[in-house]
């Protein structure tokens, strides 16, 4: 499996690039391996895109209106009406971004008492400002990091959830 390192260092590549043609691909690929030193093959259909080296694979999906992965845990805070906007998995952390009408401090406080209730402890609470705002917490051999960030408009947030799960 890839080291934590290098797949963040390919998913930003991944995402800085452009993503529309061959060429792009090609250049994609060209710059993570330039920058990583291995050898990656970069695939793509349609809004997702895999990169695999010799340690592993990781896959990013984006785009207006994804669905929700469907074994996406059912104990995880989403807010009621959410468009998905990417999801990207690699290995044991899957990554979504999700976008809302509301303000931050509410979706926080929400997710908060969800958490709760679903049972996971909070180890990280931080509100940078009204603005942004950032939880984390554990269960079960798991970790989820929640983020929440002011969109575009005056109503939107954007909540992004990162999942790991610890091997044993």
């Amino acid at each position: 499996m890839p080291s934590r390192g290098f797949m963040a260092l390919c998913a930003g590549l991944v995402l800085a690039l452009p993503a529309c043609e061959k060429a792009a691909d090609a250049a994609t690929e060209s710059a993570i391996e330039r920058a990583s030193g291995q050898q990656v093959d970069v695939d793509r259909d349609g809004d997702r895109l895999s990169v695999k080296t010799a340690d592993g694979e990781f896959v990013v999906q984006s785009g207006e209106s994804l669905p929700l992965p469907a074994d996406f845990p059912d104990d995880v805070y989403l807010p009621d009406r959410y468009s998905v906007n990417s999801v990207m998995d690699m290995g044991g952390t899957r990554m979504v971004s999700v976008t809302t009408q509301g303000k931050v401090a509410g979706i926080f406080g929400a997710a908060q008492q969800a958490m709760a209730k679903a049972g996971w402890t909070q180890t990280m609470s931080m509100q940078h400002s009204v603005d942004t705002a950032m939880l984390s917490y554990e269960k079960d051999h798991r970790a989820a990091v929640l983020s929440f960030n002011k969109g575009e408009g005056s109503d939107g947030v954007v909540m992004g959830v990162q999942l790991r799960t610890e091997t044993q």
